[in-house]
């Protein structure tokens, strides 16, 4: 399963950000609205049978996934104690998905996402397999997991514009919000309780036991999702391919799209600055905090962290109809960035487990606002295609960032924070000097960046894209 996803576009399954809707499925297809109550089939009202078993499947499998996740986080970091390896094991998922991206969005527009979703599926059980039978047999490496990553995206990239795809095709326009909502509700519970409960798993069972509840919890997860596309084809509602009169490639339909609206342009390019530095941040906390505290304390701030995710997500779903998506979006971020920049001040413990929780609370609420945006204003059947471009370019852009800041962190920031380094006598005398004072400064740019870019944004045309750009039909 891929180490990082990050992305607006995606709803990331393994990162509190990470930014792919996974799938929910409620709304109208084909014509027949599945959420109002058809007494004949006793479909019932509210979201319906296909989301409730959809959204169980996602949520059971991300519990393995979340547990996994921060294992091998902390057993890469561990393992090399290099900031740079570990940035270089989560670069190795961007590389096969920006291969195959021009391909990954006209399957997922053209073919059943069905079909799609469950080949993933079963490709990912394998994987895993393998992973497990590695560690094992004692066998795992650091290289390995640069090869498991590499495949785990390649089957990722296919599986993630499927699901994004669904979403919409599958939704009512006025339950988008609430949908996303109701989605992050899951991740932030299973990203708050995940990180403590894998710190006392890696000492009972290690890192191969947590790989094998990962196993099981997918294999369950993947029978409530069969579940709910067999709930689907008993009421009626089977998936057909979209109008594909869409033969036209992923680049000319995105091409044509962001021409079209060139606000939603914007918005991309929005979404790739503030994106690529929340990965970095993401991936650089973990080797941040661990300079100063255990992993169980890490847990504690990520667990934190994730219960302001909860609180922000479940704000959205409370706010299911918001006519100023983009202003949640800008003020979200802005919030989300002024915390990162004064988590890189500090170093209490107490101080790190507010600014996570503040921070994840605004992403929460920002993240929602700005995946019902971007579900809202593509069309049905080009939202495969819009969405692999998108999240390909915010991985590729995320993924340099994170590669060269962990360069950046390890060789140079690092080194400078010492005693007697070059910033030492500087900056160090306000945020102080030693371990871990290199990536606090890191921090402290990266949130100062994000800051300015949320607020200039508001002085432009984005801050209105929900009037100007029509709603997809």
């Amino acid at each position: 399963m891929p180490f990082l996803t990050v992305s607006k576009f995606q709803y990331n399954e393994y990162t509190v950000n990470n930014v792919c809707a996974m799938g929910l499925i409620r709304g109208s297809l084909n014509g027949i609205e599945c959420r109002k109550v058809d007494k004949k089939n006793k479909i019932p009202s509210g979201l319906g049978y296909p989301f409730y078993f959809l959204w169980c499947g996602e949520t059971v499998s991300l519990i393995g996934t979340s547990l996994m996740k921060f294992a091998l986080g902390v057993w890469v970091y561990q393992k090399t104690g290099s900031v740079i390896d570990f940035s270089a094991v989560i670069v190795s998922v961007v590389l096969p998905q920006l291969l195959v991206m021009p391909f990954t969005g006209s399957i997922a527009d053209r073919f059943d996402f069905r079909y799609v979703i469950i080949a993933a599926d079963v490709a990912t059980a394998l994987l895993t397999l393998m992973l497990a039978w590695f560690l094992w047999r004692n066998f795992l490496a650091i290289w390995h997991l640069y090869v498991f990553n590499m495949l785990f995206s390649l089957v990722g990239a296919f599986r993630m514009p499927a699901y994004s795809a669904s979403v919409r095709k599958l939704l009512s326009l006025d339950k988008l919000a609430q949908a996303s909502g109701l989605m992050g509700i899951s991740l932030s519970l299973l990203t708050m309780f995940a990180p403590m409960a894998a710190g006392g798993l890696m000492a009972a069972v290690g890192l191969p036991g947590i790989v094998c509840i990962d196993l099981i919890a997918f294999c369950i997860g993947s029978l409530f999702v069969l579940k709910a596309f067999l709930h689907l084809d008993k009421y009626g509602n089977k998936q057909e391919p979209a109008d594909c009169s869409s033969k036209s490639s992923t680049f000319s339909v995105a091409k044509d799209f962001f021409k079209r609206e060139p606000i939603m342009l914007g918005l991309l390019f929005y979404s790739i600055v503030q994106q690529g530095l929340i990965a970095l941040v993401s991936t650089m906390i973990m080797p941040m905090v661990l300079s100063n505290y255990s992993e169980k304390d890490l847990g504690i701030i990520l667990s934190c962290g994730s219960l302001g995710g909860l609180l922000g997500a479940a704000l959205l779903t409370a706010m299911s109809h918001i006519s100023h998506l983009m202003i949640g979006v800008l003020i979200g971020d802005a919030v989300l960035a002024f915390c990162i920049m004064l988590a890189g001040i500090s170093t209490s413990f107490v101080f790190y487990c507010v600014c996570a929780f503040v921070a994840l609370f605004a992403s929460g609420f920002a993240e929602g606002c700005g995946r019902t945006l971007w579900m809202k204003k593509v069309p049905n059947q080009y939202q495969g295609r819009i969405f692999s471009i998108g999240g390909g370019l915010v991985l590729l852009v995320s993924a340099l960032v994170i590669l060269c800041g962990g360069v950046i962190g390890e060789k140079i920031l690092e080194p400078a924070f010492t005693e007697g380094g070059g910033l030492g006598m500087t900056v160090g005398s306000w945020i102080g000097t030693g371990k871990g004072r290199g990536m606090g400064f890191m921090f402290i740019v990266c949130g100062s960046v994000g800051f300015f870019v949320a607020l200039s944004a508001f002085a432009t045309k984005l801050r209105r894209l929900d009037f100007l750009v029509p709603d997809s039909r």
